[in-house]
């Protein structure tokens, strides 16, 4: 945060005073302007009139000077801000990209062309396999260590849009919709960081719908330091249940590795009333799949199910007792129990709704049972 000394009250009131002193001053022009006797009288007592010609003018003229300032300020602030909008006159390479005649440019820094933050392009212009008809850049800045000098810039995010549904990666990208891209400092692209997906991209065999979000990923690191192989992350956006590990769940979070493979599920629900093993859950149970152990003990994907019985519904174990909300089920794939644990041991929390007015907020709606 950079401080920022504000004018004190005494300038405002001064400069209150100076636009007062500026009325009276146009009032006794005008009166003397129009009437004789007002002119006799000023005439008569000079040096009154002087004086109070001097009183009233000092503040005025402070007056005048600020809104000066202000004034060439603004017109200083209107330059720079045309200066920076730049529309090319003829086919030019910016940042190692050939951009059309007629290019409107927004840059960072007034006369660097490589500065750009916002590109309109009149055609499609071929962006990281984008057909792009816009771009937005995220820039990071270099300073000198000593002297805070800046030394350059460069990119580090840009957003691309186009038209219809366009390949990224392998996906299949609304590109009406912003496709975010991980650049490094020369410009490369490093990822595919997010974009809403279109129609026509599969994960094994569900169909993934169109508009769920596709995130890029490192790979989750853990507390212990070690990474998990996910690099995909699917929030599944389906008004209709899919099934993931043969449960029906809706708008589940998936996670794939580099070859797509379905690794894990977790922020899902079931859209359905199911039975797994010996156990029964109600519609609205949450589940997530987990991996136990820590570190090189961990066990392989997929882990277990962990299964949650939600808003006051118990899960029902023939033999057993009844499973409340508040507690989990582990169980197998196949169904098998392992254990049945406390949500605080495993992660799962139910956090408060805090609500504002009268009206309780709607929850987001349930995917529809297959």
């Amino acid at each position: 945060m950079i401080p920022i000394a504000l004018p004190s009250a005494g300038f405002y009131i001064l400069l209150s005073c100076g636009f007062l002193a500026g009325l009276l001053l146009l009032g006794w022009l005008l009166v003397v302007a129009t009437s004789a006797g007002a002119r006799r009288a000023v005439r008569k007592y000079w040096k009154t009139s002087t004086l109070l010609f001097v009183v009233l003018l000092v503040p005025f003229a402070f007056y005048a000077w600020v809104q000066t300032v202000f004034w060439q300020i603004g017109r200083e602030s209107d330059r720079r801000e045309a200066a920076r909008n730049v529309t090319l006159a003829q086919p030019t390479t910016v940042g190692g990209i050939v951009m059309p005649a007629g290019t409107r440019l927004k840059l960072q820094d007034e006369g660097e062309l490589e500065t750009y933050v916002d590109a309109q392009f009149p055609e499609p212009v071929s962006l990281y396999g984008v057909q792009a008809t816009s771009a937005i850049r995220y820039l990071d800045a270099d300073y000198d260590k000593d002297t805070y000098a800046l030394l350059g810039r460069h990119p580090r995010t840009v957003l691309l849009r186009g038209t219809g549904s366009q390949a990224v990666l392998g996906w299949q990208c609304d590109a009406t919709q912003d496709i975010e891209i991980d650049v490094a400092r020369d410009g490369a692209m490093t990822g595919l960081s997010k974009c809403v997906l279109g129609a026509g991209n599969r994960v094994a065999d569900l169909e993934i719908a169109a508009g769920s979000i596709a995130y890029g990923s490192s790979g989750t690191v853990y507390t212990d330091g070690s990474r998990d192989p996910d690099r995909w992350r699917i929030e599944v956006k389906d008004p209709v249940a899919v099934k993931v590990f043969g449960l029906p769940l809706s708008n589940p979070r998936i996670y794939l590795d580099e070859a797509r493979r379905l690794l894990r599920v977790s922020d899902a629900e079931l859209a359905c009333p199911v039975s797994l093993g010996d156990v029964s859950y109600a519609a609205g149970t949450q589940v997530r799949s987990v991996r136990r152990g820590r570190g090189d003990d961990r066990e392989p994907y997929p882990g277990v199910l962990l299964m949650s019985p939600w808003n006051g519904q118990a899960a029902k174990r023939a033999g057993h007792e009844d499973v409340p909300e508040g507690m989990s089920v582990m169980q197998t794939l196949q169904g098998k129990v392992l254990d049945v644990v406390k949500n605080d041991t495993v992660g799962v929390f139910h956090f408060a709704t805090i609500i504002v007015g009268d009206e309780a907020p709607s929850g987001p709606a349930r995917a529809r049972c297959p």
